[in-house]
């Protein structure tokens, strides 16, 4: 038995649907797979390109920074961000010493004040106290500015702010507060 392709109209309609089946399995298959890989090489291009540019624009900056910081250290401003101390125990001292002026002043007692390990922090040392008091929201926000301006420089880290227990001995309005109090030391000096 012999079989025939279609002739006529139903063979012309045979190939031409042949011809688009083939055509869109190269299409789906072939073409949009190479286009799909060549735009997300351009992208990534384009990224790295930016990139560089960022990079060339940073290193140009390079040596403006590097005189600005020489012109710190010669005039010797870099080191009132300091805490004073050649230990980090005389550096924590130094610290409390500063916060209970600083509290004292504002009127708000330390309820404690735990002294925390120090550590290495490139050419300085980390010195850190944890300390709880009890203040309402203008003191607390007052004392926050200060240690925002403060000399030596004074960071705040772990701030936790609850509202007080109404003891007693607590007025209403109050807020229970705990925070990390650190500074930084030269690490020249001993440790």
């Amino acid at each position: 038995m012999r079989h025939t392709l279609p002739t006529g109209r139903l063979g012309q309609a045979l190939a031409m649907g042949l011809t688009l089946l083939v055509l869109a399995a190269l299409w789906l298959g072939v073409a949009l797979p190479l286009l799909d890989w060549h735009a997300e090489r351009a992208q990534a291009m384009e990224q790295r390109a930016a990139l560089v540019g960022r990079m060339e624009a940073l290193i140009a900056t390079r040596a403006a920074l590097a005189e600005q910081a020489k012109a710190v250290v010669a005039a010797g401003a870099g080191e009132t961000a300091l805490l004073e101390g050649d230990s980090d125990s005389v550096a924590s001292a130094t610290l409390q010493e500063l916060l209970q002026a600083r509290f004292m002043q504002a009127g708000v007692q330390l309820n404690s004040v735990e002294t925390l390990p120090g550590d290495e922090s490139g050419a300085y040392r980390r010195v850190r106290l944890r300390i709880s008091f009890n203040a309402s929201w203008p003191v607390l926000m007052a004392l926050l500015k200060d240690f925002e301006v403060a000399r030596p420089s004074l960071l705040i880290d772990e701030l936790s702010v609850q509202p007080a227990l109404h003891r007693i001995s607590t007025a209403p309005g109050t807020f229970d507060v705990a925070c990390s109090v650190f500074g930084f030391r030269s690490a020249g000096a001993g440790k």
